[in-house]
């Protein structure tokens, strides 16, 4: 019988042999050497002094909290990759007819879609940390040369390592919730749609119809789990609740998910 670690390796070698991650993670690389390229010969050392919001040239202004730093933009695309990446793995498995295929040598369903889903989290969370040290990486140089690495002392460090793990948990949960809803669809293509269709028009109806509800949309939970503040208005939570919500959430659908897998006609759907 095979053993689940045996599963999910094969299913880690399945995602990074899938073009689609592939190019997601070279659109990571270019976009950060740009990043980076640009900020060395952009940024003025005088700029850098006097600006009052956040600066590529300084050290400190990666992660200054309450949802504010310069890394901020780089957990936005980091989540939306993810999204995209897990969708398109399972999808890219129902398309290629990979599932019914392992199904046959890994008939306990319920291991083999748990096995995908884990595959999924673990090397978003891992990719994504190795974007974010390149990341880190392209601003020493403009750091050093032009800007401060002055308040880079013990208290940041451990403020930066729980931003970025924070920001990790929300990459691998929306690799999770990417996979589950192209499982669900059985295709990569309305995967992406749906989930970006939620995020574009669904929360911002129900944030305006309902304002009073909007603490239990994900916008606001990752939001305040992210920059671990409690955020201002109705329903207003706390970081640890915050978080929990996600956690639930994302648990929920995937359960839903491994009911209906579980059930599907898989000879069918070949």
């Amino acid at each position: 019988m095979v053993t689940f670690r045996s599963l999910f390796a094969s299913e880690v070698r399945r995602c990074l042999s899938r073009r689609a991650v592939r190019v997601l993670v070279g659109v990571g690389l270019l976009m950060i050497v740009a990043t980076g390229v640009i900020a060395f010969f952009a940024v003025k050392a005088d700029e850098v002094m006097t600006a009052s919001e956040g600066s590529i040239a300084r050290l400190t202004d990666l992660w200054r909290g309450g949802g504010e730093g310069t890394m901020i933009p780089v957990f936005l695309m980091l989540i939306v990759g993810a999204l995209i990446g897990g969708a398109m793995v399972t999808g890219g498995e129902w398309r290629a007819g990979t599932v019914v295929t392992v199904s046959t040598w890994e008939p306990r369903r319920v291991r083999l879609l748990g096995a995908q889903f884990l595959a999924c989290a673990v090397l978003a969370a891992v990719i994504g940390l190795g974007l974010l040290a390149l990341f880190v990486a392209a601003t020493l140089p403009v750091a050093f040369a032009k800007g401060s690495t002055a308040g880079v002392d013990g208290a940041f460090v451990v403020a930066l390592a729980g931003g970025v793990a924070r920001g990790l948990s929300i990459v691998a949960l929306a690799a999770v919730v990417g996979a589950a809803v192209a499982n669900l669809g059985r295709t990569s293509t309305a995967a992406i749609v749906g989930l970006f269709g939620y995020n574009a028009i669904v929360e911002p109806v129900l944030r305006g119809v309902w304002p009073r509800k909007a603490g239990w949309l994900f916008g606001e939970n990752m939001a305040t789990w992210l920059s671990y503040e409690r955020l201002d208005g109705p329903l207003a939570r706390s970081p640890v609740l915050a978080g929990a919500t996600l956690l639930v959430y994302a648990t929920a659908l995937a359960a839903v998910v491994l009911v209906v897998f579980r059930r599907r006609d898989l000879a069918g759907a070949s």
